[in-house]
This record gives C-alpha cells, sequence and structure tokens, in this order.
C-alpha cells in the first residue's frame, strides 16, 4: 500500500487509513452474537404474543346462518357449510378458498383439507373455464369434505352473509378474470 501513500486523493474515492485494521474474527464472533440475541429475542417476542393472542378456549369458527336473506341455497345448505369449515383439530384454521373449482384452488383445498383446515370454496362456475372442468373438481372435493357455495365474489350480500355464517380465519382468494381492462 505505500505506492498509493504518495497519490493525491480525489475527492469522492475512499482512501484506506493506514492505521484500520479489519479484524475478522472479532467482527464474526460479534455478529454471531448479535445473531443469537436477535434470534432469542424475536423467540420471545414471539411466544409472548402467542400467549396474548389465544384465548383459554378457542371461540367456534361457525355461527348462526340467517334465513331471512334471498340467499336461500346458502340457508338449505347450512349443515354441509358447517360440517365443510369444521377444522378437525383445535389448532387448525376455518378458511374460505374462492375459485375452489379452479385448478391452483383445487389443489389448494385439497392441502387445506389434508392438514386439518376447516374449508369452504366459493366458485362462480361461469363460461370463461370450461365448466364441466370445474364441475368434476367440485365432485373431487365434495369426497374430500369440501363444500363449494356457487356464488360470485362480487356479491356482496352473499360475502355478508358467509362471513357472518363462518368465522373464517383465512381468506384464500385465488378468483381472477383475465383480461380485465
Amino acid at each position: 500500500m505505500s505506492h498509493l501513500d504518495n497519490i493525491p486523493s480525489t475527492p469522492g474515492k475512499y482512501k484506506p487509513d493506514k492505521a484500520f485494521r479489519f479484524n475478522s474474527s472479532a467482527a464474526s464472533s460479534s455478529l454471531s452474537k448479535l445473531t443469537l440475541y436477535s434470534t432469542l429475542f424475536l423467540s420471545v417476542l414471539l411466544i409472548f404474543l402467542l400467549l396474548l393472542s389465544s384465548p383459554s378456549s378457542p371461540p367456534s369458527p361457525l355461527r348462526h346462518l340467517s334465513t331471512g336473506s334471498h340467499h336461500t341455497p346458502l340457508s338449505l345448505s347450512h349443515k354441509l357449510i358447517r360440517k365443510s369449515a369444521r377444522p378437525r383439530s383445535t389448532t387448525g384454521h376455518t378458511v374460505l378458498v374462492t375459485d375452489a373449482a379452479g385448478f391452483v384452488g383445487t389443489h389448494v383445498s385439497l392441502a387445506l383439507k389434508r392438514r386439518g383446515d376447516g374449508v369452504l370454496g366459493l366458485d362462480n362456475f361461469n363460461h370463461y373455464y370450461d365448466p364441466t372442468l370445474k364441475r368434476a373438481r367440485q365432485k373431487i372435493l365434495e369426497k374430500a369434505g369440501v363444500f363449494i357455495i356457487e356464488g360470485d365474489i362480487n356479491d356482496k350480500g352473499l360475502l355478508q352473509q358467509l362471513f357472518d355464517a363462518v368465522l373464517f380465519t383465512h381468506v384464500m382468494h385465488l378468483a381472477a378474470q383475465a383480461g380485465v381492462r
């Protein structure tokens, strides 16, 4: 580095100081300690938050369905909705999957159900995507215990009734329309 000492410093360029020596073992040790302490802190914080947020007995994810709405299919399928949305364990989630009879929605719904979660599907079965494929997937999902409500996510009344009927912990929103301008 002695050959660099005689070159004048250019503004904006860094010229290393001779007195500064980087000790890689000390930096590595400090970084290891910092990583350990931050991991411990985050773990304790996460456990604390989980203890604060979990009630002593988990609330039932199912609520009463109103029958005074214009959505009679929802009222008639009350038992199917309750059965489909009920998780197998107290730690399971209750998930609403939109476009449940689509390719991705079917696989997601089946995976959630296998995991022990309660799953309720929503699909409009429109002609944009071949309805016969979606109906075939609907049968597969029904065999797995996933009930699909035929309806549109733009129907505010239907969604309100669904969210009044079931206390969803998660929504897997997969519904979309390609080519929307």
